[in-house]
């Protein structure tokens, strides 16, 4: 099977199956009436609605976190009456860890990790009445802050946020899986995680989609060099799209501002702005590095994912400072599972351990090698083992050696499952010191 066609298959499958999309449906439903039940007497409630990767078909099927947006009329940020109530009555109905965040509330939700934002509904600004727009949102929005001469205009990022599921939405099939693969070698490469992170791979993936299309290719692979190319060459990003603002709208200090991806729906807000853009920039070279391994997969394309995708750089080296705890003592396990999503269940002595680089390490490299081994044409079972067999080389080379401990003995344990239609989970626990 040529390599264009293995990235091909496996953009389809990161996108999540019709079983993830009904399940994440079902909890969007019934946060929805949670809130309108609970806070729709006390505060004018518009509307409540999804956004974020799910919405707009952008998202990796084990990491697909649920954006919900309430808009209320007569509200302006930073919303904290609403956040205070809100909070109150997620802890009572859905979730009584959730967490407060500068902008609303993050919660779990039957393995879904959601944030629920407040945002000003601006439908009936400035006496004109679109209907439920995301357009007429972001044009009243925009005109708003012009008008209201607001010195923090990005305290309305989330207002006018709607349209951006109107802006993927209007990009091909192509365009949102070159996302996807864009969004999944980030998860790959240990770059401290960075505000906006998703959305800029996003649409860097667009930005370099539309380009393959206006040179009449839609080859995933040729787009996601191209990704890879934007990425090396980061400081010279400048990137506009002037969909739902005018150029005029953009503030001639932004329009100078190298690196530039700026926000389809906000001309406010460079993506790449401050620390974001130094973070992109240390991953060019890692960028470098993938573009070299699709050379050489290119001459021998099989398990080639594997190759390509693998974490950059090792674990050991990520966790190689004294001061940051550490995954030690690995434990490895696969099992029976008919589970859709992945987990993490943490117990006593993880307290205060970030697992997020080790947990983008672990679920997008199981997910490449089960890809790979499905492509290489192996039966589900084998395809387990060879997921089993990466992982130990990855994890720590060498020989392991077999153990009675079980997974509930360390603090932390990640459960993922193994490609599509084995029914298996690989579960992979560790102790942090």
């Amino acid at each position: 099977m040529s390599l264009s066609t293995q990235f091909r298959q496996f953009a389809d499958s990161l996108a999540p199956n019709g079983d993830v999309i009904s399940n994440a449906k079902r909890v969007i439903e019934r946060i929805q009436k949670v809130i309108h039940n609970n806070l729709g007497g006390r505060f004018s409630i518009d509307r409540i609605r999804p956004l974020g990767s799910l919405a707009k078909k952008t998202s990796l099927w084990f990491k697909m976190d649920i954006d919900i947006v309430v808009y209320l009329n007569d509200e302006m940020p930073p919303f904290t009456d609403f956040i205070d109530k809100l909070d109150d009555v997620i802890i009572m109905n859905i979730d009584e860890d959730c967490e407060k965040t500068p902008r609303g509330l993050k919660l779990k939700v039957d393995d879904f990790e959601v944030d629920l934002l407040p945002a000003t509904n601006f439908l009936y600004k400035n006496g004109f009445h679109g209907g439920n727009d995301a357009r007429t949102q972001n044009k009243n929005g925009l005109s708003h802050l012009k008008q209201a001469r607001i010195p923090n205009k990005m305290d309305f990022s989330t207002s006018l946020s709607e349209a951006a599921v109107d802006f993927e939405q209007s990009h091909s099939a192509f365009s949102h899986a070159l996302s996807r693969l864009a969004k999944l070698w980030s998860m790959t490469i240990g770059v401290r995680s960075f505000y906006g992170r998703s959305s800029i791979m996003e649409y860097l993936g667009a930005r370099a989609a539309e380009e393959s299309e206006r040179g009449g290719s839609q080859d995933l692979l040729e787009g996601f060099q191209r990704f890879l190319r934007m990425i090396e060459e980061s400081n010279g990003i400048n990137v506009i799209w002037a969909n739902f603002y005018d150029m005029s709208d953009i503030p001639s200090n932004i329009q100078r501002q190298r690196p530039l991806l700026l926000d389809p729906t906000n001309p406010y807000n460079n993506l790449l702005g401050g620390s974001n853009g130094e973070y992109l920039e240390q991953m060019s070279s890692f960028a470098t590095e993938t573009l070299s391994r699709i050379d050489m997969a290119k001459r021998n394309p099989r398990m080639a994912l594997t190759k390509i995708f693998e974490p950059q750089p090792k674990m050991y080296q990520i966790y190689k400072s004294p001061s940051t705890k550490s995954p030690r003592n690995f434990l490895l396990g696969d099992q029976k599972d008919f589970r859709t999503l992945p987990k993490i269940e943490s117990r006593r002595g993880a307290k205060g351990v970030d697992p997020a680089i080790a947990r983008n390490y672990f679920f997008a490299f199981v997910d490449a090698v089960a890809a790979a081994a499905e492509t290489d044409g192996r039966q589900p079972s084998d395809i387990t083992k060879t997921v089993r067999s990466e992982l130990e080389q990855f994890i720590h080379p060498g020989q392991w050696s077999p153990t009675n401990e079980s997974h509930e003995s360390r603090q932390m344990t990640f459960t993922i499952p193994v490609g599509h239609g084995t029914n298996r989970v690989i579960k992979i626990s560790c102790n942090w010191e």
